[in-house]
């Protein structure tokens, strides 16, 4: 995404006694209008990704950091599911709101298969 260019909007001014015009205000044109409506649909865009991103960065930090504190380091996975439909989960609930997968309770695990290996 490129730097956006500010346009400086100025009020059309006359005098209102005589209809002399003291400031010609800036033309209103399709063009202007169409490039702040590409200006905010591009923020908004931009926005939504970065949200995306802080959410699975915070989330990864999170387990990561509760790993070290509880002293398991060893077999942490960071895997992202827009669906489950490719895989094959044997134990634990997925959470579509969310995109996460669960531990049952039971065992306190969770099994997923089918994306070139097993994660336990």
């Amino acid at each position: 995404m490129g730097k956006y260019e500010m346009t400086e909007w100025v009020d059309h001014v006359t005098d209102v006694e005589t209809g002399e015009v003291i400031q010609e205000g800036t033309p209103v044109s399709a063009r202007l209008l169409n490039k702040m409506e590409r200006g905010i649909y591009d923020a908004n865009n931009e926005t939504v990704k970065n949200t995306s991103d802080i959410v699975s960065l915070a989330v990864e930090v999170a387990v990561l950091k509760n790993a070290a504190l509880n002293n398991f380091t060893n077999n942490v996975f960071f895997e992202n599911f827009d669906t489950v439909d490719s895989v094959n989960i044997e134990r634990g609930i997925y959470d579509p709101v969310n995109k996460r997968l669960y531990a049952s309770k039971d065992d306190r695990t969770a099994t997923i298969k089918g994306f070139g290996g097993a994660y336990e």
